[in-house]
C-alpha cells in the first residue's frame, strides 16, 4: 500500500518557485495575474536578461567611443563563456538541490536550508574555480582580463545556485529589487568608466558588470539569511541527495549541456574563430542560435505560472484522497480530474508556445540583425527549440510524478542524437539541422514515456515505490566534511 512518506517525497519534485506561485495566483485580480507573470519571469529569466541587458548597454557605449572591434569580441566572448559554462557547471547540481530544499521546506526543516546554501556554493565554486583556473592558466590573455573574467565566471556560478533558493522566498519584491541593484549599478559603474577614459576597454566593462553581479549577490545572500536565519552548520548534509536520487544530477547535466551540444560542435568547423588564442567561437552560428535560445523563454515562464499553479490544486487533491479515507470512485474522479487538467496544460502551453515561434520566424527574421544565410540558421533552429522546449515541459511533468528514470531517458536521447547528428550535419553544411532532428525526436520520445506513465499509473503510484539507495560512502564523506568546520554528526 502506497505511504505518506511516498506520497510527501513526490509532491516535493517540483522547483521551489511553484511554492510562491500559488500564493501569488490566489489573488484572481488582473493584477494579481500580472504579479504571478512577473515573478516567474524574473526568476526563470533573471540572469539571462540582466546579460542581455548589460551587453546590449556596454555595446552602446562601445559605439560611442573608438573602442578597438578586438575589445569588442573579447568582452562578448568572456561573457558568453562565462554564462555557459557556469550553466553546466551547476545545472546537475542545482536539480539535486532543489529536490533537496523541497523536501527540507515540506518537512518544516528550515534550518538546513542556509547551510546548505553555503555547503553547495562551496562545492560548486571549487569545482568551478579549479576548471576555470586551468583554462585561464593556458591563455596568453593578459593577468588582468583574465582575474576579471574569472571573477564573473565564480560570481555567476553562485549566482544559479542562489536563484534557487531565492525562489523559496516569500516576498518576490526582493527578487525585483535585486535585478534593480544589479542593473543599475554596472550601467552607473559604465558610465562613470565611460567618463573617466579615452575608450573602454573590455577588462574595464568586464569589471563593470562584476560590480553589479556582486551586489545582486550579496543582496540575495542578504534576503535568504533574512528568510532562513538558522543555520546548524550542516553544510553538506544535501550531498546524501546525491545517492538518494542519483538520475537528478544527470538530467540536469544532460539538460544543460543537451542545449548547447550543437553550438560545442561547430565551434569546431571550419566556421570557427579564435579570439586571442582563448575563445573559440563561431559567430556565424552563435549569433541566430542566441536569438533562436530567446523564443523558448515564453514557454518556460508559462510552464511555471500554469502547470506548478493550475494543475498542483488537482495533483494534491488526487494524493490527499488516496492516503486518506475516500472511496474508490472519489478516487478515480480525482485521477480523471487530475489528467484531464494536465492535458489541457500541455496544449496550452504547445499552443503558446507556437504562437510565439511562428512570430519569431515571421517577423524575426526582418528584425534582427542576422544575414540571410544566419536566417536559415535562425529558422531551422528556432523550429528545432520548440521541440526542445516541449520535450523539456513533458520531461518536467515526469519528475513532477518522481518519473526520474523516465525523465533521464527522455534527456538522454536527445543528447544522444545530438552527439550523433550534431557532428554529420556541420560537415554536410546544414547548420542548425541537428537541432531540429535531436529536438523531434527527443519530443517524441518524451510524450511516449509519457503515455507509457500514464497507461501504467496505478502500478506506478501503489506498487512502484522506488528503495532509496544507502549511499554510505557519499554520507560518509558528507559527515567528513562538516567535521571540518566543527560540526561532529552522528556516524552512521
Amino acid at each position: 500500500m502506497i505511504t505518506k512518506k511516498f506520497i510527501k517525497k513526490e509532491g516535493c519534485g517540483m522547483a521551489g518557485v511553484g511554492i510562491q506561485l500559488k500564493k501569488l495566483v490566489k489573488d484572481k485580480s488582473f493584477f494579481g495575474g500580472v504579479k504571478a507573470f512577473t515573478f516567474s519571469s524574473i526568476v526563470i529569466t533573471g540572469p539571462l536578461f540582466l546579460c542581455i541587458l548589460l551587453l546590449t548597454v556596454a555595446q552602446q557605449f562601445l559605439e560611442l567611443t573608438s573602442t578597438p572591434y578586438y575589445e569588442r569580441e573579447l568582452f562578448l566572448a568572456g561573457m558568453l563563456y562565462s554564462f555557459v559554462f557556469s550553466q553546466i557547471i551547476t545545472s546537475g547540481f542545482i536539480m539535486v538541490g532543489t529536490r533537496y530544499l523541497a523536501d527540507q521546506i515540506y518537512e518544516n526543516k528550515e534550518e538546513n536550508i542556509l547551510s546548505s546554501l553555503y555547503g553547495m556554493i562551496a562545492v560548486t565554486v571549487v569545482i568551478g574555480g579549479v576548471i576555470g583556473a586551468v583554462f585561464f592558466l593556458l591563455s596568453p590573455l593578459d593577468f588582468m582580463f583574465k582575474l576579471v573574467a574569472y571573477l564573473f565566471l565564480i560570481e555567476l556560478i553562485i549566482i544559479w545556485g542562489l536563484m534557487m533558493y531565492i525562489s523559496a522566498l516569500k516576498y518576490y519584491k526582493q527578487i525585483i529589487m535585486g535585478f534593480l541593484v544589479g542593473v543599475l549599478s554596472s550601467i552607473a559603474a559604465i558610465w562613470v568608466c565611460y567618463v573617466a577614459f579615452d575608450y573602454l576597454t573590455a577588462t574595464h566593462l568586464i569589471i563593470c558588470v562584476n560590480i553589479g553581479f556582486l551586489l545582486l549577490m550579496l543582496f540575495f545572500i542578504n534576503s535568504i539569511k533574512k528568510r532562513f536565519p538558522i543555520n546548524n552548520e550542516q553544510y553538506f548534509n544535501f550531498l546524501t541527495y546525491f545517492s538518494k536520487y542519483p538520475s537528478l544530477f544527470f538530467v540536469g547535466l544532460f539538460y544543460t549541456f543537451g542545449l548547447f551540444i550543437h553550438a560545442f560542435m561547430i565551434w569546431g568547423s571550419d566556421l570557427q574563430m579564435i579570439v586571442s588564442d582563448t575563445y573559440v567561437m563561431a559567430p556565424l552560428f552563435d549569433v541566430p542560435f542566441f536569438y533562436a535560445f530567446l523564443t523558448i523563454l515564453p514557454a518556460m515562464i508559462i510552464f511555471v505560472l500554469t502547470v506548478e499553479t493550475a494543475f498542483y490544486n488537482k495533483y494534491k487533491s488526487f494524493y490527499d484522497k488516496v492516503i486518506g479515507s475516500s472511496s474508490y470512485q472519489e478516487i478515480q474522479n480525482a485521477h480523471m480530474k487530475m489528467f484531464n487538467v494536465l492535458s489541457k496544460e500541455i496544449v496550452f502551453i504547445m499552443e503558446f508556445q507556437l504562437f510565439f515561434t511562428v512570430c519569431a520566424i515571421a517577423i524575426g527574421t526582418s528584425l534582427l540583425p542576422i544575414t540571410v544565410e544566419q536566417v536559415d540558421i535562425f529558422n531551422i533552429v528556432t523550429v528545432g527549440n520548440y521541440f526542445f522546449i516541449i520535450m523539456f515541459v513533458v520531461m518536467q511533468i515526469l519528475l513532477y510524478f518522481d518519473d526520474r528514470k523516465g525523465a533521464l531517458i527522455v534527456i538522454s536521447s536527445y543528447l544522444l542524437v545530438s552527439l550523433i547528428t550534431a557532428p554529420i550535419t556541420v560537415l554536410v553544411g546544414s547548420y542548425g539541422l541537428s537541432c531540429f532532428i535531436s529536438g523531434l525526436i527527443g519530443l517524441v520520445v518524451a510524450f511516449g514515456r509519457l503515455r507509457y506513465y500514464c497507461r501504467n499509473f496505478g502500478y506506478f503510484t501503489y506498487c512502484a515505490q522506488p528503495v532509496e539507495a544507502k549511499g554510505h560512502i557519499i554520507q560518509e564523506m558528507a559527515r567528513r566534511l562538516n567535521t571540518l568546520n566543527g560540526f561532529e554528526g552522528e556516524k552512521k
